[in-house]
């Protein structure tokens, strides 16, 4: 009880000591700490406080996806088109992205596929404000190409990407290594237009992994206003660089998407890409082409039927054609979960038989998976 005492005496004689006592007492304390470990507080080897508008702690946004699908479908085991009818992961990530201060962004994601590695499919640092209305975006992303590449998987309007430019970008879509640049267009009629330009590593298009080659991309894109409850949105992306052949391949994709909104419960959606592509290498039959068109009708706030036509030469051999027809109904569970059935046509290249599927998809997000842009 008597230390105690002394204890809470200390304690109050210390608080009543005049201001001018005390900030000589912590000089003395700060000179003598100085003294025995030979460097100054100033030097560098303790924290200081935190640049003004940067945050002290690293509190990331973080967002979850999955896709889940079960599917029935008519070919045989020994075919190369077959899938596990078993259900099955199509796809999982893990994503964590935040502002490094109000200049730039950053975005790491992390791809868990079920039967593979996990890998890194994005890595990148975003540089927002840049002179002339302009941004710029470093390290391994995905780029702008047409009107589905930016989308993930879980998140297409149809259970696949259409084999009119699947075939070409890979069923994932494109994923790049390198820089990419956007800007506004200044023009005389004020014209929303766009500019992004890619200068990437040259295995972006299945190409070789050792080539010292660059792959190089464009998209113009234009986007305005319609029927005062409707948008359009246009442009064409073009891309130049080594192929799976082992040559060089250019690429050239318009697209058009139209938007119409009588109402907010009822809205119409409409989109087209086409593809054109000269793959050297597949000898007299170099040029090939694609086309698809996609029509959504969201006619219940969280219901959606659409119906995908596909049409698609051969990407990997001399000739041949492929047309496939997709009619799928889409119900919004909720904002971030979401069913879809989907039945996909398609019809026979060479000696195959037609492929006929039903696909039960399930797929959600926790957090906000959109890119910072």
């Amino acid at each position: 009880m008597r230390i105690t005492k002394c204890i809470f005496i200390v304690i109050l004689g210390f608080l009543a000591l005049p201001p001018a006592v005390i900030a000589r007492i912590e000089s003395t304390n700060t000179t003598a700490v100085e003294a025995v470990s030979g460097k100054s507080l100033d030097s560098g080897t303790v924290v200081i406080p935190n640049i003004p508008g940067v945050p002290k702690i690293f509190l990331p946004d973080i967002g979850i996806a999955g896709d889940f699908a079960f599917e029935r479908n008519n070919l045989f085991k020994t075919d190369p088109r077959y899938v596990s009818e078993q259900p099955r992961i199509r796809d999982g990530q893990v994503v964590f992205f935040s502002p490094i201060d109000p200049y730039t962004n950053a975005q790491f994601t992390i791809d868990l596929p079920e039967n593979g590695q996990a890998n890194i499919e994005e890595a990148w640092l975003y540089f927002n404000k840049l002179p002339g209305n302009t941004s710029v975006r470093l390290g391994r992303f995905l780029p702008r190409f047409g009107l589905l590449d930016l989308m993930n998987t879980f998140q297409l309007p149809m259970l696949d990407r259409p084999n009119a430019i699947g075939n070409y970008l890979s069923p994932d879509g494109l994923i790049s290594t390198g820089v990419e640049f956007n800007a506004y267009i200044p023009n005389p009629w004020d014209w929303n237009l766009k500019l992004n330009m890619n200068a990437v590593r040259g295995d972006t298009f299945q190409g070789p992994s050792d080539t010292t080659d660059l792959a190089y991309l464009a998209t113009v894109d234009y986007s305005q206003d319609l029927f005062t409850s409707g948008s359009m949105e246009s442009g064409v992306s073009l891309a130049q660089g080594p192929s799976p052949f082992g040559r060089s391949e250019t690429l050239v994709e318009p697209y058009l998407q139209l938007q119409f909104a009588p109402t907010q419960r009822k809205i119409w959606t409409w989109s087209a890409e086409g593809m054109l592509a000269q793959r050297r290498g597949l000898g007299s039959e170099d040029d090939k082409n694609g086309f698809y068109t996609f029509l959504d009708y969201n006619f219940a706030l969280r219901y959606h039927v659409g119906f995908l036509v596909d049409v698609a030469d051969q990407a990997m051999a001399p000739y041949g054609k492929q047309l496939g027809l997709a009619p799928n109904a889409t119900w919004f569970v909720s904002d971030n979960t979401r069913l879809r059935l989907q039945y996909t046509h398609n019809t026979p290249l060479g000696g195959q038989r037609p492929e006929e599927r039903v696909s039960l998809q399930a797929t959600f997000s926790i957090g906000n998976l959109k890119q910072m842009d």
